[in-house]
Order: C-alpha cells, then sequence, then structure tokens
C-alpha cells in the first residue's frame, strides 16, 4: 500500500468562498473556511471551521490544508486568528509561524 503525500494533492482555493477545499469528486467534502477581517490593520484571516475526515487527517490532509491557509496570510502580510481546531492545532505544534497570530 502506497502513503499519500499531501503536499501534491489539488487543494484549492476559493477566494470568493473564502476556504481552502480539496475536489474529492462527490464524496464527502473537506475543506478550511476562513473570514478576511479587513477593517483591521493588518488584516486578519480568522479560520472559523474544517472539515477532514479522520482517514485522510491521519494521512496529513488536514495539516496540509492549514500549511496552505498559512502561506496565504504570509504571502500577503495578514495576520491568523485560529479559532477553529485544525488551526489552532497547527500553530501550537509549528511556533515558527507564531509571529502570523494576530494580537
Amino acid at each position: 500500500m502506497s502513503e499519500i503525500d499531501p503536499k501534491v494533492l489539488d487543494i484549492r482555493q476559493d477566494t470568493s468562498a473564502q476556504k481552502f477545499y480539496l475536489d474529492m469528486k462527490g464524496q464527502e467534502e473537506v475543506y478550511l473556511e476562513y473570514n478576511l477581517l479587513t477593517g483591521s490593520q493588518p488584516v486578519v484571516v480568522e479560520f472559523t471551521k474544517y472539515h477532514v475526515p479522520e482517514v485522510l487527517d491521519a494521512v496529513g490532509i488536514g495539516d496540509e490544508m492549514a500549511r496552505r491557509g498559512v502561506k496565504f496570510a504570509d504571502k500577503n502580510g495578514y495576520k491568523i486568528k485560529p479559532n477553529c481546531p485544525l488551526m489552532s492545532g497547527f500553530m501550537n505544534r509549528h511556533p515558527e509561524y507564531q509571529y502570523l497570530l494576530a494580537g
């Protein structure tokens, strides 16, 4: 049995729906939703809700979605408000991204 490399999966960002998602071709939806809080300076990305089936989370899909969210925030100069367990856990496990946390 071969392992899934989450870095090569087609995780996409839908900026109009404000989410990162993995198209499962009609299967259970996999996503990480966010809100852009543009009234603050710098802009804050508030991660609000996610769904990653346990079998996919076990192979790192959740962490890869969170990593893409962090890269999106960093690239745009945004801060992060990790209000969902997926992003909160990811930020706690990765102190190298602490500088992105909103105060």
